[in-house]
């Protein structure tokens, strides 16, 4: 298992709790998170009411306030920025004219479960007017943040240290729903993005010189009727380098040492399932765009998603062999 296994299932995790359950497991994340940067995050007990602040770190000034709907509703973007705003004066008011929680915030940090949905859109600049209007009611200035569970993983992925990971899925008591073998678009960007500044690199070579050393034969095009594809694939592969360097670098991550592997075994898995029905041409085409749905931009990684193909073809693990 390795960071993004971990970081993936608690995201999945924290997004399927609502209710008083969702604050209580985000604090359990803060806490390791927060622990982790030498810091302490505390979360009042909120039996006893909260005073608007569902968890805060204390020599940062920064409070966060957490909203856990039970179900999306119609009225959700309604219902958030009426709980932003409820959320926010309260806790100004306790701040800045009851003098507590230190006297003092710095930022603001909204959280909201939307599930597996984005925020609704805030096209009105909703949460920054009613900001500007508090600071100005108090003569204050603070940083601000909406945003929902997405936040999580953009913590997570700051802890170098997986052991930390580790306690935090025991803790949650989530550590058996990893699936060992599961394929992230972290783990492929990861990769593609390694290809596409090898071969951004190569640009600016002169005369490049392969050292690539080829594993398949051109029959090995002709036989899986891609003769259309030949003088791209052959292009390709006198350009190899560029993955091979790629794969020796992810390979030397030690967060996730089977990196590779398991992108190729994906890619390969998605190869015998299009291959049923497909052949030639097509397949080449169909497992390129397969794969790219797997990933946010398909224009940027294109091409080294076809460099990586090509690669796992050379090697013979994909297509039929001569």
């Amino acid at each position: 298992m390795d960071k993004y296994d971990y970081i993936d299932n608690i995201v999945s995790f924290i997004k399927g709790v609502t209710g008083i359950n969702y604050q209580l497991q985000i604090g359990t994340i803060l806490k390791y998170y927060y622990s982790y940067l030498g810091k302490v995050y505390e979360m009042p007990d909120f039996y006893g009411g909260d005073r608007k602040n569902d968890g805060w770190v204390k020599e940062d000034k920064i409070f966060y306030q957490i909203f856990a709907p039970t179900r999306l509703k119609d009225s959700l973007k309604k219902e958030i920025e009426n709980k932003f705003k409820e959320d926010l004066e309260g806790l100004l008011k306790i701040i800045y004219e009851e003098k507590k929680w230190k006297g003092e915030i710095k930022k603001y940090i909204f959280i909201v479960n939307t599930f597996d949905i984005n925020l609704p859109p805030d096209d009105e600049d909703f949460f920054e007017n009613t900001v500007v209007q508090l600071k100005k009611k108090y003569n204050i200035d603070f940083d601000y943040r909406v945003c929902n569970s997405e936040y999580i993983r953009e913590i997570l992925e700051e802890i170098s240290d997986i052991k930390v990971l580790e306690k935090i899925s025991a803790t949650l008591r989530i550590r058996h729903l990893i699936d060992k073998n599961a394929i992230t678009e972290t783990m492929i960007i990861d990769l593609i993005e390694e290809i596409s500044g090898n071969l951004n690199e190569l640009v600016l070579i002169d005369n490049f010189q392969s050292t690539y050393e080829r594993v398949s034969s051109s029959k090995k095009i002709k036989i899986n009727n891609l003769n259309e594809k030949r003088e791209r694939i052959e292009d390709i592969i006198s350009k190899l380098d560029v993955v091979e360097k790629a794969v020796n670098t992810i390979n030397q991550d030690v967060l996730c040492e089977d990196k590779f592997e398991r992108v190729k075994q994906f890619i390969v898995n998605k190869y015998s399932e299009l291959a049923s029905n497909l052949n030639g041409v097509e397949l080449y085409d169909r497992l390129i765009e397969e794969t790219l749905s797997y990933t946010r931009n398909k224009n940027f990684v294109r091409i080294p998603m076809e460099f990586l193909i090509v690669y796992i073809f050379d090697k013979c693990d994909i297509f039929e062999k001569e």
